[in-house]
């Protein structure tokens, strides 16, 4: 089931960064206006999941826009309504070429990998019948925290409706900033989706809120050097999806949105050239 094999890496962003205070058609046709190719959606509550369906039929309206993913979180220590929230997303998404991104959050007593293995092989077959991939998302101080640490999983369920995405965020925070290409060629295979923001050059990595400010920024604001990264990405022929994380920024959608693309289409027109 391909579902991310457009050419030439389409372009989208996340609705953080002050478009999660407007409705959906507004947030899009905001998107749309500054050049993004689509959105992506957080599925953290319940509210989020019944504003879905609408983002999704206006969405489908939209010329050369999509949704290209929505994300949850699993956390061992939840609710069971909140655990399976993801397949109340799934039943919306279903056929509508939305991959289903999934972070299962902090460690917990008694969760192990075999524990996390049946979880997500049950996603991942759920979501199967549904015509939904699914992707494994990496985050910082999670189960999961980077795309090589997460490949042992996905090569052990060795399913071809799961793959992996590779942040730029969370991996340099793992302090991976200066073998970003090593990355790229060690999960290349298992890529799906690639995520980037701007960056420090040299992140402060005392504090996880220096971490964070340090590894996500506007993207013309940053001063980390991505052409190792890029050219990588280029070289093993990744055409996906990139999304852009645009998560607490202080600067409004109206003044980041059309800086950060003007910045992107530089890297890409470098880096990214077919």
């Amino acid at each position: 089931m391909e579902v991310n094999n457009q050419q030439g890496n389409p372009f989208f962003v996340y609705n953080f960064g002050g478009l999660e205070l407007l409705e959906s058609k507004a947030q899009i046709e905001k998107l749309k206006t500054y050049g993004y190719d689509g959105i992506s959606l957080r599925m953290a509550k319940a509210e989020h999941v019944k504003q879905l369906p609408e983002f999704i039929a206006y969405a489908n309206k939209i010329k050369e826009f999509k949704i290209y993913s929505v994300f949850i979180r699993y956390n061992f220590a939840d609710n069971e309504i909140d655990r399976t929230r993801w397949q109340r997303v799934v039943d919306i998404i279903k056929n509508q070429g939305i991959d289903l991104w999934v972070i299962f959050g902090k460690k917990e007593p008694g969760v192990d990998d075999e524990h996390v293995e049946g979880v997500l092989k049950n996603m991942v077959n759920y979501a199967a019948n549904r015509n939904v991939s699914v992707t494994l998302y990496p985050h910082s101080w999670c189960y999961f925290y980077t795309a090589e640490q997460s490949l042992p999983m996905v090569k052990k369920i060795n399913h071809p409706n799961l793959k992996l995405a590779v942040h730029t965020c969370h991996e340099l925070k793992a302090g991976n900033g200066n073998r970003l290409a090593e990355v790229v060629e060690n999960v290349k295979d298992y890529i799906s989706f690639v995520t980037i923001a701007g960056a420090q050059a040299k992140v402060d990595m005392s504090s996880r809120r220096s971490m964070d400010q340090g590894t996500i920024m506007p993207l013309e604001d940053g001063t980390f050097d991505y052409s190792h990264f890029l050219k990588a990405l280029n070289e093993v022929n990744y055409r996906g999806p990139i999304g852009y994380i645009n998560f607490g920024f202080d600067k409004e959608p109206d003044i980041y949105l059309p800086l950060s693309m003007q910045k992107w289409q530089q890297l890409k027109t470098n880096y990214l050239s077919e």
